[in-house]
């Protein structure tokens, strides 16, 4: 658990730093702009890649993958699961899987920021398909994930990190070093909205 999708991704960006040294975070054109913020305040190094195209108005797919195709191998791409903010443009499911598969063959790791799961097709479930494609692809993900919104709980802070790991040995320890990192920021998390979330 953690504060909101905002807390989430600031979590995540300080493991990076501290685990995955050397490896540079990759963020859309365009993005949510405290995105930059929190991965800059965490001493990560930062890169953009392809996403909108104005001519368009929607994705940039062949960009995009040029960009994730020149990218060191094993870096971290930031991808909106569902809802890009600000265009709103995701992309379709056989889309997801070409950015899987050229992120595979990369070896990139890809951590999704999920905080309007819901509102871009109405159907929780049909906004995690991105996620899931990259699962079932073999792919270890990381999710940002907020509920402020999606179950108007915005004062209450309620989020979750996850990061898929190998056994259950190394979640133990993905998940020690998390909370020695979250006890340093906040300590702890909320609790009522947190019993809200786990209840809905």
């Amino acid at each position: 658990q953690s504060l909101s999708g905002t807390g989430s991704c600031r979590l995540m960006a300080e493991f990076q730093q501290r685990f995955m040294p050397g490896c540079k975070v990759y963020i859309t054109v365009p993005t949510w702009s405290n995105h930059h913020n929190i991965w800059r305040d965490a001493g990560c190094e930062q890169d953009t890649f392809r996403y909108y195209k104005e001519s368009t108005r929607g994705l940039d797919l062949e960009g995009m993958l040029e960009d994730m195709q020149n990218a060191p191998d094993g870096s971290m791409f930031l991808l909106h699961a569902c809802a890009h903010n600000p265009t709103g443009v995701d992309p379709t499911a056989d889309e997801w899987r070409q950015i899987s598969k050229v992120m595979k063959a990369k070896s990139h790791f890809a951590m999704f920021d999920m905080a309007y799961q819901g509102f871009a097709s109405g159907d929780c479930e049909r906004d995690a398909q991105a996620i899931r494609i990259f699962v079932e692809d073999g792919h270890k993900v990381g999710c940002a994930q907020s509920f402020a919104k999606n179950m108007g709980l915005y004062g209450q802070r309620i989020g979750a990190v996850s990061i898929m790991c190998d056994s259950k040995e190394e979640a133990t320890n993905v998940e020690s070093q998390l909370k020695v990192i979250a006890r340093a920021m906040y300590s702890n998390p909320p609790l009522h909205g947190a019993a809200l979330v786990a209840t809905i």
